[in-house]
């Protein structure tokens, strides 16, 4: 969401005249997007800050996204901040900055995604399913679906600029329409209708928005990524319930299953959180067994981070740091053995690879990602850059994905 909305606020600037700096430059303003997730993310932002104080003297620094929306006065007491603006104003940055000019530019959509391969398009905004460790809620406001005239329109620019993927993104994706009642099926099933050569993919999306019309669209349209990615966080009930999250470990596995019985190869990635109030061995123990049932093809494994304001913030029953790190190491060896397990299916097959922009930078090889989220490496010419080619899969190693290009 934070890389959408900083495409949005670049193309402000440069329609009110502003110059993006490039490297060596010396910029006059400083713009800090900021995340407010976890506690480091927070971390980053006064480091950002404190760095870009250092690096251009006299620069004007201004802060906004979601640390700056509830956290306004720790952010103004730090030395070179000048300016914080809400998520609400980021849209019209360069209007609120330049004191010379009037102008208010309305306009919401993107024209290009500056050094991506694959193209963010933003469908919604705010969350109001208040699970009890996440400050989100308070700093992103209540539901908001973005008409669908607007993201059919943003969609059909983005590929005509070339971006052979679009990536669907929202606070909480699945609830773009909720407020008319309608769904995100709606906006797919319109994106199918945008021309050009280019696939659909969703991002983050919670386990109640995935529903059987969903997975159905995901089965019957290749042009669909098969590739979804749900939220675990706990894979123990109690913990579950303590977070307020809305099922439970077994309506999880089920959920996944369905999917993967429907959609053939289909990849599900997860994030989870270890170390929550209340987390005792047994409870890490399910999230352990859950991990190697489901077989994510990714994993993300976040320790818990107290954020004040939030129902978890005063929950007793804390992890010690040896734990923490104990715990981590093993679903770390988990998660990489689940996802070994799942893209060891493909060896031998062929799969439609979206060619980076840049090699990998360890091997030198072409890199890329297939519908179905598996990251693979492969021999071949520049030439194949920004386009989707044929691979087929010839090795799978813990950590790596090779492939072999025959020119089709």
């Amino acid at each position: 969401m934070n890389q959408y909305e900083s495409q949005l606020m670049r193309e402000d600037f440069v329609r009110s005249g502003f110059e993006e700096c490039g490297a060596g430059d010396a910029p006059d303003l400083f713009i800090i997007n900021s995340c407010t997730v976890t506690d480091n993310a927070d971390k980053d932002v006064r480091y950002s800050i404190r760095r870009a104080r250092r690096m251009i003297p006299g620069v004007r620094i201004v802060v906004t996204g979601c640390y700056a929306e509830n956290d306004e006065a720790e952010i103004a007491a730090l030395p070179g901040v000048t300016k914080i603006v809400k998520n609400a104003d980021k849209s019209r940055i360069a209007s609120i900055l330049n004191d010379t000019r009037s102008t208010i530019n309305d306009t919401r959509i993107i024209s290009d995604f500056k050094n991506h391969t694959k193209a963010f398009v933003k469908i919604q905004g705010g969350c109001e399913n208040f699970c009890s460790y996440c400050k989100v809620p308070y700093v992103r406001g209540p539901f908001r679906s973005r008409p669908l005239r607007e993201i059919v329109e943003e969609t059909g620019l983005l590929v005509s600029k070339g971006f052979k993927e679009i990536i669907l993104t929202g606070i909480c994706l699945g609830a773009w329409g909720i407020e008319k009642k309608k769904n995100v099926c709606e906006v797919v099933t319109a994106l199918q209708a945008v021309n050009g050569d280019f696939r659909i993919r969703l991002s983050s999306i919670e386990p109640k928005y995935v529903t059987d019309e969903l997975i159905g669209l995901m089965a019957s349209d290749e042009n669909i990524c098969r590739h979804l990615h749900i939220p675990l966080q706990s894979g123990d009930d109690r913990i579950l319930a303590r977070m307020n999250r809305p099922y439970g470990r077994d309506d999880f596995r089920t959920l996944v299953e369905k999917i993967r019985s429907d959609v053939e190869g289909a990849a599900i990635t997860t994030d989870v959180i270890i170390g929550f109030p209340g987390e005792e061995e047994e409870n890490f123990r399910n999230t352990f067994d859950l991990i190697g049932k489901i077989m994510p093809a990714r994993t993300h494994i976040f320790t818990y981070s107290r954020r004040k304001g939030t129902a978890a913030f005063d929950m007793n029953g804390t992890c010690s740091k040896e734990v923490l790190k104990k715990r981590f190491l093993e679903l770390e060896g988990a998660a990489s053995s689940a996802s070994f397990l799942f893209r060891r299916q493909f060896l031998g097959k062929a799969l439609n690879i979206l060619v980076e922009t840049r090699r990998d930078r360890a091997s030198g090889l072409l890199t890329g990602y297939s519908d179905n989220y598996i990251k693979v490496i492969f021999r071949g010419p520049d030439s194949l850059m920004n386009t989707i080619a044929s691979v087929n899969i010839e090795d799978v190693a813990l950590n790596t994905t090779t492939g072999r290009y025959d020119g089709n």
